[in-house]
């Protein structure tokens, strides 16, 4: 019976230090992670100027969002839906999605 609770006991002191640990070296790395984060810049107007996004003809834009840093452009109208993407630091257009309906598969 000692012996089970000196195991124990052994037990809790690994477990007091371990969780020390753990709180010590989370403390050390918020520093450290607090002077790598910089603020993200805020593009404006006068940043980029105004921007020409190509919209095919016949199209108009559904839904806007904002994803990771880039804005997407959804666009629906009389061609395939479109997902045109930007830059919003410069105003870029990074690129763009068509969805093209596929063939049915022929049995």
């Amino acid at each position: 019976m000692k012996a089970i609770k000196a195991l124990v006991a052994f037990m809790g002191v690994l477990l007091v230090a371990g969780l020390a640990l753990l709180g010590w070296g989370l403390y050390s790395q918020a520093g450290k992670l607090a002077t790598k984060t910089k603020a993200s810049p805020v593009a404006t107007a006068e940043d980029f100027g105004a921007v020409s996004v190509p919209v095919p003809a016949g199209s108009r834009v559904d839904q806007v969002l904002v994803v990771a840093e880039r804005v997407v452009l959804r666009m629906t109208g009389t061609g395939p839906e479109r997902y045109v993407i930007l830059d919003p630091a410069s105003g870029a257009v990074s690129g763009s999605f068509v969805l093209t309906p596929e063939a049915p598969a022929a049995r």
